[in-house]
């Protein structure tokens, strides 16, 4: 019988090569192991959707790191049937703050709990969701949660995801002790405010009003901003006189200045004493980058300030049909500060003719680059008056219910009054929108791709293969 050495058999190559083998497979096997355990631990999940459509904005998380009091999220959901895109998302406002209370109820077994919190004529019913902080609640009703859009047949398809919009501006609703006044100016021909600028003002708590500054009565209250919006017609010297007062003491406006035939002389000059003023003139884009396929349609270069940077951030450009440029006074006083928000191109020009019927550059015309958008503060003297602060936009056409929609002008116009509020944190968040990308590829990318999965890779596996046995054969 063959005398077996054992300790020869553990130094012989065979062995060395399938210990290593074993060792490393149990030790890929042991990290994942511990992986796995830890992951189910910390229930780690990864949003890897395109625009983040499970997770908060830093919006979302500035507000709850600013939470002074307990807020309580109720969802009413049967138990077990909770909606998993509303669970998801509202399990991260928990997650986010220590001041979030969620509890999901079930609205048929407690109906007098959920009815209690009945709103305006609307019930609590599935998929309802109520925000509340002490004696204060908002109600959202499940189909708030999604917008829509409806084909020529008037056929409905859910467009985007409004759960943390809503959700977000209910918080900011319920724990707001007061909720500041944006007055419209009326009576020379203002355009309307269309509904999505309304909705949304009203999300982030803004109550609306109208005021009509020729009336004996009428007054701008401390503490409140005013909006001009596309006035075709001037004001009065009374009525100049009672913004101006507003203004000295702290007041906050924003001027949406559209292309009109008359002259605005007293509008004109309430700009000019902030060293500011609107030349009348059409301003067109001569580089492609910075503007739409018709040259008048803007996509200006945004500046350095609060207003914009969360755009330039989040990549969403504004878009401005028709501006006219915004001109810098040579004397101004020495307290005022200027910034530039939007901008064109060093090759745009402005028409001197508005009439002109070509946006070609024609003898007389004036040499770009133009502010078509800047922020004006006036710095108080005065430690008991707030700094006076002003929006200037050269055209209103982009809060219109064609454009509003439209990139980010309708953040840019609410980070606009939110910034005269002093309250740049409070930035707009848009709905997520359901669009999802698809893959397009030809006949020659379809074989390629193909080519790659079918031989390729399984050839390097299978050369591999053959490789280690025969090495281990000789060995």
């Amino acid at each position: 019988m063959k005398k077996i050495d054992i300790k020869k058999s553990f130094q012989n190559k065979k062995f060395k090569y399938g210990g290593y083998a074993t060792l490393t497979t149990a030790a890929v096997l042991a990290i994942l192991l511990v992986i796995n355990l830890l992951a189910g631990q910390l229930n780690l999940k990864f949003d890897l959707t395109q625009n983040r459509m499970f997770s908060l904005s830093n919006q979302t998380y500035n507000v709850l790191n600013g939470l002074k009091d307990n807020v309580n999220i109720y969802v009413f959901a049967e138990s077990g049937k909770e909606d998993p895109t509303i669970k998801t998302i509202i399990d991260k406002y928990k997650a986010g703050s220590k001041k979030i209370v969620l509890e999901y109820e079930d609205p048929v077994k407690y109906p007098q709990f959920a009815n209690q919190f009945s709103q305006n004529g609307t019930e609590v019913r599935e998929g309802s969701i109520v925000i509340k902080s002490g004696s204060k609640f908002k109600l959202i009703d499940p189909s708030d949660l999604v917008n829509y859009t409806y084909d020529q047949t008037g056929q409905p398809s859910a467009d985007s995801l409004a759960i943390e919009q809503k959700v977000t501006s209910a918080i900011i609703n319920v724990t707001s002790s007061e909720s500041p006044v944006l007055f419209t100016l009326k009576g020379h021909e203002e355009a309307d405010l269309p509904s999505q600028v309304t909705s949304q003002l009203e999300n982030e708590n803004y109550t609306v009003k109208d005021v009509n500054l020729l009336l004996k009565d009428a007054k701008l209250t401390d503490g409140a901003a005013l909006l001009v919006n596309s006035p075709k017609r001037d004001i009065s010297a009374d009525e100049a006189a009672k913004i101006k007062d507003f203004l000295s003491k702290g007041g906050r406006a924003i001027f949406l200045m559209g292309i009109t035939s008359n002259e605005l002389p007293n509008f004109q000059s309430l700009l000019n004493s902030y060293g500011v003023g609107i030349k009348k003139t059409i301003v067109v884009e001569g580089d492609s980058r910075y503007s739409t396929n018709y040259p008048i349609y803007l996509v200006p270069e945004m500046g350095a300030q609060e207003i914009v940077n969360p755009l330039k951030s989040d990549n969403m450009p504004v878009l401005i049909p028709g501006a006219q440029a915004i001109e810098m006074q040579k004397l101004k006083k020495s307290s005022i500060s200027i910034e530039p928000l939007l901008t064109t191109s060093e090759n745009s020009w402005g028409k001197a003719n508005i009439n002109s019927q070509t946006v070609e550059k024609e003898n007389g015309d004036y040499a770009g680059p133009f502010d078509i958008a800047v922020a004006v503060t006036d710095k108080s003297q005065n430690s008991s008056v707030k700094d006076t602060k002003l929006v200037v936009v050269s055209n209103g056409l982009f809060i219109n219910s064609q454009f509003a929609d439209a990139g980010g002008n309708l953040d840019f116009l609410m980070n606009s009054v939110n910034w005269l509020q002093d309250k740049t944190d409070r930035i707009s968040i848009r709905p997520k929108s359901l669009d999802t990308g698809t893959l397009t590829i030809n006949s020659f990318q379809r074989l390629l791709f193909s080519g790659i999965v079918v031989i390729i890779i399984p050839g390097l596996i299978a050369v591999w293969g053959i490789t280690v046995w025969l090495r281990r054969k000789r060995a």
